[in-house]
C-alpha cells in the first residue's frame, strides 16, 4: 500500500489532547479509509495512532464481551486485538462452526458499537498458547508427512479451504466496508519457526484475493534484525512484538530502531506489548511491574508508536484449549490471567487504573463512571459423592467401544483430539520382578494401572518414560494417557498418545484395545452432560474409592454471580459445571489454585451439577471431607514445588487387588 504524505519525524514528541490523533494533521481528508502515511497511519485521510488491547473471543464468555469492550474504551484504548482460532472453528475436517463463543462477527459488531477499532490476526498459525498454535490437530492425520507452516501443498489445501470459508465472513467488517477492522496480520511470529518468504507471500496473496486491496496487511515478529529479516515479506507492514526489559530482555529503543530498519517510512507498531506473562504448571506466577510497563509506554508516546497491550483481558483456557510450553516441556495453566489490566474475570485491577490515568494524559477518555470490579459469589462448601471410577463409567465415556490394533495408535489416528485415551494390553508371559516398563514415545503423561489398580505415573514433563512394575501373566496393563496440550513449533505437528512401542524388559507389547474418553470440551455448541453413576450411597460396597474416578454433586445459589472453585486436598484433574469444562486443576503443582466459574455457566432457579474427574488422590476417605469450595477471591500465585510430580508412586485410595511391593 503506497505511502502518503503525512506526519512528523518519529522522534518528535507531541502532547495530544485532540481526539485520538498521534501526529500533526497533514494530508487530504478521505472518506472511510485506513491507509499508511509517512511515520503514521491515515484514518479517513487524517494522521492516526492507535492504542489497542488483546482480548481473545474464545477465552471470555460471549455474554461478557461487551462489558470488556466498555472497560477497554473507558481506559482510553481505541482498538481491540484478536486472533482467529482455526482449530476451534473446524474441530473436525469440514465441520465449521461460527456460533456462540466462536461468533467473531458479533465480536466485531460489539467492538464497533463501543467505539473500538479491530486489529485482526487470522493466522493460520497464531501461537497464543493454544493447542498446536491454533492449527487443527487432524492435519497430521490427513498426511503424517505434512509440513506445517510451509508451502507443502497438502498443508496449503486445508489453509485455503479454511480461509475460503472464514474470510468472506470477515470482509464486510473491514474499515473500508463500514466495519471496525483496520489491519490484518499475515501468519504470526513466523521467523521463530522458519525463513520462507515464498510461504508468506502465498498467504499475503490469498488474503488480498479474499479481502481485497482496501486493508493494511502486516507481519509481526520479535523485533531484532535476524528475526525481522526472516519474518517479513514485500507489500506488508513490518511490525514487532516486545515488552519491557525484564520481559523481552532488551532495550525498547533498540527494538524500535531495529523495526525502523525494515519499515523505513511507515508507522512503527508494537503488536505485542506485554502487560504480563503466561503461567505454566509448576512455576511461580508471572507478574510485571506497572511502572516498568508505563516507562516503556512513555517511549512509545514520545516516538509516535502505535501499540497493543498483550493482553488487556487474558481470560481463561477453558476445556482442553491450553497448549504446552516446549523446551522444557511444561503444560500451560487454565488461567490466562496474564497479570493483565483486566483480571481473568474481567475486573479492573490497579494496573488498569494506572494505564487509564496514563492514557488520559494523551487521549480524551469517554464520559461515564470509572469501571469497578463486580460482586463475586462466595457460596461455601459443596459435598461431593463418589460417582464411579473410569472403569465404572467406561461404557458412557466411550459409547462406541474400544478400537483394536496390534500396536498402539496415536490420538490423531484415533480421531480423538484432546483429553484422555485408555490403552489396554494383557500380559501374555512371565517377566522378572520388577520388570521395566518403557514408553519412549509417550506424549504426554500416563497413569499406569495393573488390573485397574494405579501403580505409578510417568510422563515427558521430567523425562521419566520408564519405571519398574510387577506383573503376572493374564493381568491387564492399562495406560490412561493424557494429552497435556500440543506445542506450536513442530513442522509435523506435536502428535499425542503413544508413538511407537510399549515394552516390558525390551519386549514390545501387542494387541491393544484403546478407549477414547468422551469428555466435554470448550467451546461446545451446547453443554455436554456427563452420564455418571451419581449419588452412590456413602459406605456401600459400590462406594469404594477407585481412582482415577469421578465425584459429583448438585448445589443451588442464592444469587448467580461469578465465583471461583477451590479444591483443597484434591490433586489433579478436571472439573465440569453444568456440562461446561472449566479446565484443569492441579493445586499440588501450582501456582494456580482456584478455577474461574462465570456466572453465565450457573443456573438461576434450579440446581447446578458439578462433576470432578480426579486422576490421582481425593480427600474423600470420609464423606465430610469430600468437599470443594466456591470462593469470591482467586488464588493464582500459590507457591510451587521444587520439581514436577511425574514419576512418583501413587497413593492408593483403596486396597489393591494384588498387594505387592512397588519398586
Amino acid at each position: 500500500m503506497p505511502n502518503q504524505p503525512c506526519c512528523i519525524p518519529d522522534r518528535v514528541f507531541v502532547v495530544l489532547f485532540v481526539l485520538q490523533f498521534a501526529c500533526v494533521v497533514i494530508g487530504l481528508t478521505e472518506s472511510r479509509s485506513f491507509t499508511i502515511g509517512k511515520n503514521c497511519f491515515l484514518k479517513d485521510g487524517q494522521p492516526f495512532r492507535y492504542v489497542s488491547g488483546t482480548m481473545h473471543y474464545w477465552r471470555v464468555p460471549e455474554q461478557y464481551w461487551e462489558d470488556s469492550f466498555v472497560k477497554m474504551r473507558a481506559a482510553g484504548l481505541t482498538a481491540v486485538d484478536t486472533y482467529l482460532i482455526w482449530n476451534l472453528h473446524e474441530q473436525e475436517p469440514g465441520d465449521f462452526y461460527f456460533g456462540g463463543n466462536l461468533n467473531f462477527t458479533r465480536y466485531f459488531q460489539l467492538a464497533q458499537k463501543n467505539g473500538l477499532l479491530v486489529v485482526l490476526r487470522p493466522g493460520p498459525f497464531i501461537a497464543a498458547e493454544v493447542d498446536l498454535g491454533g492449527l487443527p490437530y487432524w492435519l497430521v492425520r490427513k498426511n503424517p508427512d505434512m509440513k506445517l507452516r510451509t508451502t507443502d501443498p497438502s498443508y496449503l489445501h486445508y489453509v485455503e479451504r479454511w480461509y475460503n470459508v472464514s474470510l468472506p465472513l470477515v470482509k464486510p467488517y473491514l474499515y473500508a466496508n463500514g466495519g471496525p477492522i483496520i489491519t490484518v496480520q499475515v501468519e504470526n511470529e513466523y521467523s521463530a519457526y522458519g525463513c520462507d518468504v515464498t510461504y508468506l507471500e502465498y498467504l499475503r496473496d490469498m488474503f488480498r484475493r479474499l479481502l481485497g486491496n482496501d486493508v493494511i496487511l502486516f507481519t509481526n515478529n520479535y523485533a531484532v534484525p535476524q528475526y525481522l529479516k526472516c519474518g517479513t515479506c514485500p507489500d506488508t507492514l513490518a511490525t514487532g512484538d516486545f515488552g519491557t526489559n525484564s520481559i523481552s530482555g532488551g532495550n525498547i529503543s533498540f527494538y524500535l530502531d531495529s523495526l525502523r530498519m525494515f519499515n523505513p517510512d511507515g508507522p512503527l507498531v508494537d503488536t505485542e506489548f506485554y502487560s504480563g506473562w503466561l503461567d505454566v504448571w509448576g512455576s511461580p506466577h508471572s507478574t510485571l511491574s506497572t511502572s516498568e510497563m508505563l516507562d516503556a509506554a512513555q517511549i512509545f508516546m514520545d516516538r509516535n508508536v502505535s501499540f497493543n497491550f498483550y493482553t488487556f483481558h487474558g481470560g481463561t483456557n477453558f476445556g482442553f484449549v491450553a497448549a504446552s510450553s516446549q523446551g522444557p516441556f511444561q503444560p500451560i495453566t487454565t488461567s490466562y490471567d496474564f497479570n493483565a489490566p483486566l483480571s481473568e474475570a474481567g475486573d479492573p485491577t490497579e494496573k488498569y487504573y494506572q494505564i487509564r490515568d496514563f492514557l488520559g494524559r494523551y487521549f480524551p477518555l469517554p464520559p461515564g463512571p470509572v469501571p469497578q470490579p463486580s460482586k463475586k459469589g462466595a457460596y461455601g462448601s459443596v459435598q461431593l459423592r463418589f460417582a464411579g471410577s473410569v472403569y465404572d463409567n467406561l461404557k458412557s465415556l466411550c459409547p462406541g467401544g474400544p478400537i483394536y490394533s496390534t500396536l498402539p495408535m496415536t490420538f490423531e489416528i484415533l480421531k480423538h483430539g484432546h483429553g484422555f485415551v485408555l490403552y489396554r494390553s494383557y500380559i501374555s508371559q512371565t517377566f522378572r520382578d520388577p520388570t521395566v516398563l518403557s514408553i519412549p514415545g509417550l506424549h504426554d503423561r500416563a497413569i499406569v494401572l495393573i488390573d485397574q489398580v494405579p501403580v505409578g505415573i510417568i510422563g515427558q514433563g521430567v523425562g521419566v518414560l520408564k519405571m519398574g512394575i510387577f506383573v503376572q501373566p493374564g493381568q491387564a496393563l492399562d495406560l490412561l494417557v493424557q494429552n497435556e496440550g500440543r506445542g506450536g513449533f513442530f513442522s509435523g505437528g506435536d502428535v499425542k498418545g503413544i508413538i511407537g512401542n510399549v515394552s516390558l524388559d525390551g519386549n514390545n507389547l501387542t494387541q491393544w484395545a484403546m478407549y477414547p474418553l468422551s469428555l466435554p470440551n470448550f467451546p461446545a455448541r451446547a453443554p455436554q452432560t456427563i452420564k455418571l453413576k451419581r449419588n452412590t450411597p456413602f459406605g456401600s460396597k459400590h462406594h469404594e474409592l477407585r481412582l482415577p474416578g469421578f465425584f459429583s454433586a448438585s448445589f443451588s445459589t442464592p444469587e448467580v454471580l461469578d465465583t471461583f472453585v477451590q479444591l483443597d486436598g484434591w490433586t489433579n484433574g478436571y472439573i465440569f459445571v453444568n456440562g461446561h469444562n472449566l479446565g484443569r486443576y492441579w493445586p499440588v503443582q501450582g501456582p494456580q489454585v482456584t478455577l474461574y466459574v462465570p456466572a453465565v455457566y450457573l443456573n438461576s432457579g434450579k440446581p447446578n451439577v458439578v462433576d470432578v474427574f480426579e486422576l490421582e488422590n481425593a480427600p474423600c476417605a470420609k464423606l465430610s471431607e469430600c468437599l470443594i469450595r466456591f470462593v469470591d477471591t482467586p488464588i493464582l500465585n500459590a507457591t510451587v514445588p521444587v520439581g514436577l510430580t511425574e514419576g512418583r508412586i501413587l497413593k492408593h485410595s483403596y486396597p489393591p487387588k494384588v498387594q505387592r511391593p512397588l519398586s
